[in-house]
């Protein structure tokens, strides 16, 4: 059986692959374009009009994913799986809108080179055949900008909202271009093909307006920064109060934060709720790993305002058995924090749970101390601190038995990662392995 999270990954690629099934199964010419004569031109036709539908089919998912449609987080396990997806899709994309121009232009080859080189540069007398070369240029330069490192977070967020562009050309090169005879393409020849891509493009347009320009508008809930305690010398728990209703959370979601602060730029980022669940105050940790959180652990003050965009995700301790092993890794420790709140050690309800809390070194064990009492509080709690200065990094063979028990994992990507295909090889199957992943990008 598939598991629920797992559904929505394998419908979004099943979706991007369908324009195959219009060309394949369409007893019409493959290879409308002039001098396609030669069975390698068939092929090649075959494969560029493939590829080109395939990848704007993907390019279009790709943008209805970003956009935080809380309603589909059931079966992508939570808004990180669907960012995950996104970036996928995203990637097989840009790879395959790249073939698309390159595979149509090999029918000029050997005997015209240049023309080769020509067909997918800018400069053609059809309007719609330059949309399409702006748009495989631009979407160059930004899957560039996407993958890269050193632009730092506001400035990739900036450049990832010009995608939007590139689908808006993308749709009308789709739409728009002819052969080198004036006749219609492959997509406008079968109705069934035309229909079936306007949908999925018209749905990525939707999304892209959405993201780019209805969301960032939509009112969103304000807060007051209460209180701010620094727990060490990166790590800061803060606490906010609402202005107007209070946003209804679960323990372990997270929302996107914005403050409004002098010298603070208003990007938004995902911080897990891991306060009490019977109060109208927000708390959530923060740790200064890059420029904005530095700056958020060094200037932010209470008084100053908030705004929440949330709650998302789906990382649940409910959806597990009644044996569990919880891994924290750093700051990972939140959704384990607000959970271990909310618990009733009295309830008989409650899972048998192994907490292992990863850290580098004892100091940044922030909620050691908590956990520890907790774990007196609540017998079927066990709390083992791992410091991986002193003994390594946990492995899935220390985690002893896990023929039955449930595994929620939460930490840096490559701690979640290592485990889970340690956990594979153990026989644990992806079903039982829950993990929350925050490096959207």
């Amino acid at each position: 059986m598939v598991p629920r999270r797992r559904i929505g990954p394998v419908l979004a690629w099943a979706l991007g692959l369908g324009p195959l099934v219009f060309l394949l199964g369409s007893g019409a010419s493959l290879a409308p374009l002039r001098g396609a004569v030669r069975p390698v031109d068939r092929v090649t036709s075959l494969v560029g009009a493939g590829s080109g539908l395939v990848g704007m089919a993907l390019l279009a998912e790709a943008f209805v994913l970003s956009s935080r449609v809380r309603w589909l987080e059931g079966v992508f396990g939570g808004l990180d799986g669907m960012y995950r997806t996104h970036h996928r899709l995203g990637v097989a994309a840009f790879g395959l809108l790249v073939l698309h121009p390159v595979a149509l232009a090999f029918r000029f080859v050997p005997a015209e080179w240049g023309r080769a080189v020509a067909f997918v540069l800018p400069g053609h007398p059809r309007w719609a055949v330059d949309f399409g070369v702006y748009a495989g240029w631009g979407l160059g330069l930004l899957m560039v900008l996407t993958l890269t490192s050193w632009l730092s977070y506001d400035r990739w967020k900036l450049s990832h909202k010009a995608l939007g562009l590139i689908l808006v050309a993308g749709a009308v090169h789709m739409w728009g271009v002819e052969d080198t005879r004036g006749r219609r393409v492959i997509m406008a020849a079968r109705p069934g093909l035309w229909w079936y891509m306007t949908g999925l493009v018209g749905m990525g347009l939707v999304g892209a307006v959405y993201k780019t320009i209805v969301h960032p508008l939509w009112p969103k809930p304000r807060y007051t920064v209460s209180a701010v305690e620094r727990r060490t010398d990166d790590v800061i728990e803060v606490t906010l109060v609402p202005q107007g209703a209070p946003i209804e959370g679960e323990p372990g979601q997270f929302v996107f934060v914005s403050v409004t602060g002098e010298g603070l730029s208003r990007e938004a980022h995902p911080y897990t709720l891991c306060g009490p669940p019977d109060t109208d105050a927000v708390t959530v940790m923060v740790k200064a790993l890059g420029d904005y959180t530095r700056r958020l652990y060094e200037r932010l003050e209470p008084g100053m305002e908030a705004t929440l965009d949330g709650p998302y995700g789906r990382f649940d301790y409910r959806d597990g058995g009644d044996r569990q092993i919880w891994i924290a890794g750093g700051v990972g420790v939140a959704p384990f924090l607000s959970w271990a709140r909310t618990l009733d050690p009295d309830d008989a309800a409650a899972p048998d749970v192994e907490f292992y809390y990863c850290v580098h070194d004892r100091s940044d064990a922030v909620y050691r101390d908590e956990f520890e009492a907790l774990g007196h509080l609540w017998p079927s709690m066990d709390v083992a601190l791992v410091c991986s200065a002193e003994e390594g990094h946990l492995h899935a063979r220390d985690l002893g038995d896990v023929t039955d028990a449930d595994i929620f994992m939460c930490g840096p990507n490559r701690l979640t990662q290592d485990l889970r295909r340690q956990l594979r090889a153990r026989g644990v199957p992806d079903a039982r392995i829950h993990f929350e992943d925050f490096e959207f990008r």
